[in-house]
């Protein structure tokens, strides 16, 4: 055997698997550097690189408790009476009420249904507007706390219905009552690290419009008769087509809930 001819061939190996080996190592630290300086950028600086706009970002480092309330079993002493003005009442765990005489609006819209609410709904300050539907004639109120909003409790809303003289003619109604905090105040993901959650699923678009992030309560636990709920960012988004979506998460572990998917569905179990 020619042993200087192997020496040779085992040093040329040796040399190939050493660069081999160093040029790993070099594409290694590289992957590594761009993956700390990724870290690094702040989800702002991505958010700002891509121009995608928030309005409103609300106070950093909040701290709230989940939340129960009772299912409310309406009795008919559970209205005001307004004027000689009657009724037609189905009680339960949801008020169907019918005016004999409709109530005019001005207008359709939030500050002339909000005075309504307050007016002829028993407890109809403690709801906020979420949507109105020219279409269907109908406006859907969602109950509040702390004046947080309860995002689409089936337990916890009103539906207004009006007729083509933009008449009141009444309303389907539901409240959850002796709400009260559970267990103690946990640390909740902020706006911006739920902003930061959609912006990974890539559920942010280049120049999107984040408009004012809200902190409610969505379902956690429906019950029977109880309900409990969790603290939950609503990100509202305005995407530069004109379209729009309403994102919603869960404040304590950061998963986004698919409340929307729900939405058709719960309404219509109403």
């Amino acid at each position: 055997m020619d042993w200087s001819k192997t020496k040779t061939i085992f040093i040329i190996v040796f040399s190939i698997l050493n660069v081999f080996l160093y040029s790993l190592y070099v594409n290694r630290y590289n992957e590594e550097q761009e993956i700390e300086t990724y870290a690094e950028t702040t989800i702002a600086d991505r958010l700002k690189s891509e121009n995608i706009t928030i309005k409103g970002l609300p106070a950093e480092n909040q701290k709230t408790s989940y939340i129960s309330g009772q299912i409310k079993q309406f009795k008919p002493t559970d209205f005001k009476k307004i004027g000689d003005q009657h009724f037609n009442i189905i009680n339960g765990p949801m008020r169907t009420l019918k005016f004999e005489k409709p109530v005019s609006l001005k207008n359709i819209e939030d500050i002339s249904l909000t005075e309504f609410m307050a007016e002829y709904v028993s407890g109809g300050e403690t709801y906020k507007l979420w949507r109105i539907d020219e279409e269907k004639r109908e406006a859907i109120f969602f109950q509040k706390i702390n004046n947080r909003i309860i995002y689409f409790n089936k337990n916890a809303m009103v539906t207004l219905h009006w007729n083509k003289d933009l008449a009141v003619t009444g309303y389907d109604q539901t409240m959850l009552e002796s709400l009260e905090a559970v267990g103690e105040k946990s640390t909740l993901f902020t706006a911006i690290e739920a902003i930061k959650v959609l912006y990974k699923k890539g559920l942010l678009k280049q120049d999107s419009k984040i408009d004012k992030p809200q902190l409610g309560y969505s379902t956690f636990a429906p019950l029977i008769e109880t309900q409990v709920l969790s603290p939950t960012w609503h990100i509202h988004v305005v995407f530069v087509e004109g379209d729009e979506a309403d994102y919603f998460i869960n404040a304590v572990d950061g998963q986004v809930i698919d409340i929307q998917a729900k939405e058709d569905k719960e309404l219509e179990s109403e």
